[in-house]
């Protein structure tokens, strides 16, 4: 098996469980989230950054260090859309450091139950901010699948 091979494999094996497994957050848990009042979706949110955080980033950074030696290996188109999607799962990893760990760290570090000062504003900018993060995770396997094809 090739370098190319191997980084194909795991770019599409881990980007597609990432990209279905932060549309499944976008499509179910943030329309429940959204409803909830801010007691329960303290407890349910919590729980839920328990099962899918870390998963859901070491699957994103498996796919992009897939995408990585693809592209590396690759020429052409595949190697320019596999560069685009190494930039966007860049971009995902450095912004989810930078705006959503801020925000679960918040609710990780009190006792389940007890929402943090300003958890309500906190609800809309993790939903905002995962919404985005969902299209962008989705323009990523994308073009990874596009690389391949």
């Amino acid at each position: 098996m090739t370098l190319a091979q191997i980084g194909s494999w795991l770019m599409l094996a881990a980007g597609g469980l990432f990209a279905g497994g932060i549309l499944v957050v976008a499509v179910e848990r943030t329309s429940l989230w959204r409803r909830m009042p801010v007691q329960q979706y303290a407890v349910d949110f919590r729980r839920s950054l328990a099962r899918v955080d870390p998963m859901l980033p070491i699957l994103g950074a498996v796919s992009g260090i897939g995408a990585l030696l693809f592209a590396l290996n690759s020429s052409g188109r595949a190697a320019t859309l596999t560069w685009v999607a190494v930039g966007l799962f860049g971009v995902i990893i450095v912004s989810s450091l930078v705006v959503a760990e801020p925000i679960n760290a918040r609710f990780r570090r009190l006792p389940e139950g007890d929402p943090p000062d300003g958890a309500e504003r906190l609800r809309v900018t993790w939903r905002r901010f995962h919404y985005g993060r969902t299209l962008l995770g989705i323009a990523a396997f994308t073009c990874a699948v596009g690389a391949v094809s």
